[in-house]
């Protein structure tokens, strides 16, 4: 999945802009003041985006 924008997007309304990563560890949404570590935050927005990319069918299911 493309990780791009994952850590300065917000998890709770996907707003999505560059100063919302305000260092390299903490994330406030500038929408809705949202508070977070920055990486840890961006990670369910890749697991977000993985599952909508199954469903959707661009991701094959893994095969042993």
């Amino acid at each position: 999945m493309d990780p791009r924008n994952t850590s300065r997007q917000c998890s709770e309304y996907r707003h999505t802009h560059r100063t919302n990563r305000v260092t390299q560890a903490r994330f406030v949404c500038r929408s809705c003041g949202t508070v977070l570590q920055a990486d840890h935050r961006g990670s369910p927005d890749i697991a977000h985006r993985a599952g909508a990319a199954w469903q959707r069918g661009a991701v094959a299911p893994r095969t042993a």
